[in-house]
């Protein structure tokens, strides 16, 4: 497979080019890599803000003088998401450095840099919308004391009083709950039994759900299921489905949000790697 095919280039509109250019130029050390095209030399300049009524990046100091009024590709990162477009630099004198900036601004995703497995060592779950009635309806008890666990942790909770444990809880009052197994900016994979697989069988686009990762709840305006396959429990005796997920229309603010928790999830085991060889 071709490196074209494993990476997802999406065009931005102004408003969304305008708002990540002027996050980059707040950055507190926006460096910016330019190149001429088909060339592996590569500069990176540092540049100081972002004037969005000239779409120009102001250049702080060290630019390629061989670059300098020649059409050249460039790349930035902010929080984990790669952003790529043309540029010209314009030395409108020496002390005026600009990068002119006028294309269009990609984003772009690498999938095989971004799928992170969960299970079992993070705390992942995604939450569908299916309707309090649904649920209730339902065969979906608790295997051990045959009552819903929701209604016996929410009416806990109210004895002890924790109203706020309470909202929580009743701000997902009508979702499923499943645990993922890996997660991407684009779309997911989670476990699921027999009877929820079944509900989610009218399901075919998601119009709500919750991520929730490690804690972090993150909503998903809108999501199809792509598949349902035969899967086993680790104990190789109870049936259970693999369901894959895709996110559909996400936009660049969302797109961040995944994949900066994606990226602090991965810093994060890089340092318990560290802890572990000391």
């Amino acid at each position: 497979m071709s490196e074209a095919q494993n990476t997802f280039f999406k065009p931005l509109n102004e408003s969304e080019k305008q708002s990540k250019l002027t996050q980059f130029g707040k950055l507190e050390n926006p460096q910016i890599t330019v190149w001429s095209k088909g060339s592996k030399d590569k500069s990176k300049i540092t540049i100081f803000e972002y004037n969005r009524f000239k779409n120009e990046l102001s250049v702080l100091n060290n630019y390629p003088v061989h670059l300098v009024n020649i059409e050249c590709l460039f790349t930035f990162e902010i929080n984990g998401l790669h952003f790529f477009g043309k540029c010209k630099i314009i030395e409108k004198n020496k002390k005026n450095v600009v990068l002119e900036c006028s294309g269009d601004l990609f984003k772009s995703e690498r999938r095989q840099n971004f799928r992170l497995l969960t299970y079992p060592h993070h705390q992942v779950y995604f939450n569908i919308f299916v309707g309090k009635e649904v649920i209730d309806n339902s065969n979906i008890i608790s295997m051990k004391t045959g009552k819903s666990e929701t209604g016996l942790f929410k009416n806990f909770l109210e004895i002890m009083n924790d109203d706020e444990e309470v909202k929580e809880l009743q701000a997902l009052e009508g979702y499923l709950k499943f645990r993922v197994i890996d997660v991407s900016v684009t779309g997911l994979a989670f476990q699921t039994g027999i009877i929820e697989a079944e509900i989610l069988d009218n399901y075919e686009e998601l119009k709500e759900s919750v991520l929730d990762f490690n804690g972090t709840s993150i909503k998903i305006p809108k999501s199809k299921i792509l598949y349902m396959l035969d899967s086993l429990a680790p104990d190789k005796s109870t049936r259970l489905k693999k369901a894959g997920v895709q996110f559909v229309d996400v936009d660049t603010n969302l797109d961040e949000t995944i994949a900066s928790v994606i990226n602090q999830t991965l810093r994060s085991a890089e340092a318990e790697f560290e802890d572990f060889i000391k």
